[in-house]
């Protein structure tokens, strides 16, 4: 009897310590809460809808300027990014968090719900350049499938220019050069407005962040001139060139990366 209580004991020792060992060796996955500051400024914080108002403002006065030159070829657009530019995409970011899902998981359903809302300043700026006669863009990187219920997002709002003509989507890349050519090949674009640099000039997408610094100080006459800048901390070219603009990383590998990023004291 006293050797089946010895046994038993040391049974019940053996399940602990293998208990505790597997514990210590495992690690819960890494999750999506590194978006929740950026995600929430987008959403509650007053300062974001503050810069977006000044944007828009800025933009205002510019085009005002630009009405005042004399011209005799061609008509005037403007150019404008869709998302974080004219449409608030934050619940997919939201949602992303929630779920601990990545994109394009949940993105072409939150597409198709079409229930966007436009970014502050951005109806009323866009109404105004259509009522001075000046036409507006919208090219996206939305991918071309996404074309009807885009339109139905931007046209439920009365965005002006809501058609297939002037909504130039996604086919085969990224680059947005190609559509902005195609578009100054009958109008004088005036303001190139977006939240990622690439919406003004391809040359900063894929490159390196010191790159990106550099050839932004090259242009910074530029910024708030021709092109007007939109917050998104949320994502971007500039989180992608951090991740080694490789999708297939981890979670744990993508945040040690963004870490090494860090500059601290």
């Amino acid at each position: 009897m006293k050797t089946n209580y010895i046994f038993a004991a040391v049974v019940v020792f053996s399940t602990i310590v293998t208990s505790c060992n597997f514990k210590s060796d495992h690690k819960p996955s890494a999750s999506n809460d590194y978006l929740l500051a950026a995600t929430l400024f987008q959403q509650t914080a007053a300062e974001k809808r503050a810069l977006s108002y000044q944007a828009y403002n800025i933009a205002k006065q510019k085009l005002d300027n630009e009405l005042k030159k004399s011209r005799l070829t061609k008509k005037l657009a403007v150019v404008v990014d869709i998302d974080e530019t004219v449409l608030d995409n934050s619940p997919f970011e939201a949602k992303s968090i929630l779920e601990n899902t990545d994109y394009p998981t949940y993105w072409n359903e939150w597409c198709e719900k079409a229930s966007a809302k436009p970014i502050a300043g951005s109806l009323e700026f866009l109404n105004y350049a259509k009522s001075q006669g000046v036409e507006v863009f919208y090219i996206t990187n939305r991918k071309d499938h996404l074309m009807n219920c885009t339109l139905e997002n931007l046209q439920k709002y009365n965005f002006p220019f809501a058609d297939t003509t002037h909504l130039l989507m996604r086919t085969k890349d990224s680059n947005k050069e190609p559509r902005r050519e195609k578009v100054e090949s009958n109008h004088e674009i005036v303001l190139l407005i977006g939240d990622n640099l690439g919406d003004f000039l391809h040359d900063f997408d894929g490159r390196s962040s010191n790159y990106r610094y550099n050839l932004t100080d090259s242009l910074q006459y530029e910024f708030g001139n021709r092109f007007i800048m939109l917050p998104n901390p949320m994502y971007g070219t500039w989180m992608n060139v951090l991740v080694e603009n490789n999708p297939d990383l981890s979670k744990e590998e993508k945040i040690k990366l963004l870490k090494e990023f860090l500059i601290s004291f």
